[in-house]
């Protein structure tokens, strides 16, 4: 997991956290990018070369697509993989802490597009709102802030554990 944690700033009387996960569109650039570029990243040229040799062009041409759709798989899987880690954030966060009336967001940050993980931004709290300033300068909150997301962590490895094969 990616987990980006920041104060909001706003020249509204916006207040409450906010979780952001990869916008959808650009999970879907990212996710073609990947299937196009998957032999150039997941196999070296000497790799690539010793398929070939092995197995000839037209074979080369068919491990390269499942490559592709490996890869393709693996960006859909981070996706649905964030989608669960920010539902859970939301839920033990909004247990802590004021959250805006609508905290699940999408977004082009970079370290949302960057990471090959699920990832998200979580605005605790914006520094332009005197609740939100207070309550951020407060070590009880941001102890209870932490403990929500420390048991959002531990409740989406818990349950991505109890997904695996036996």
């Amino acid at each position: 997991l990616f987990i980006a944690v920041h104060a909001d700033y706003a020249t509204t009387s916006a207040r409450g956290a906010t979780i952001y996960s990869l916008r959808e569109k650009v999970a879907n650039s990212l996710k073609r990018s990947a299937k196009g570029d998957v032999s150039e990243h997941l196999l070296s040229e000497g790799e690539l070369s010793a398929v070939e040799k092995a197995s000839g062009s037209k074979e080369m041409s068919a491990v390269k697509d499942i490559l592709a759709d490996f890869a393709g798989r693996e960006v859909e899987t981070t996706r649905e993989r964030t989608n669960i880690f920010s539902r859970s954030v939301i839920e033990h966060m909004g247990e802590t802490t004021s959250l805006r009336e609508k905290p699940d967001q999408q977004a082009a940050f970079r370290v949302l597009k960057t990471a090959q993980f699920p990832s998200v931004l979580i605005e605790l709290a914006y520094v332009t709102n005197k609740e939100d300033a207070k309550l951020l300068k407060s070590d009880a909150w941001r102890g209870k802030v932490a403990d929500s997301i420390t048991t959002a962590v531990e409740n989406y490895f818990s349950h991505q554990i109890a997904r695996l094969p036996m």
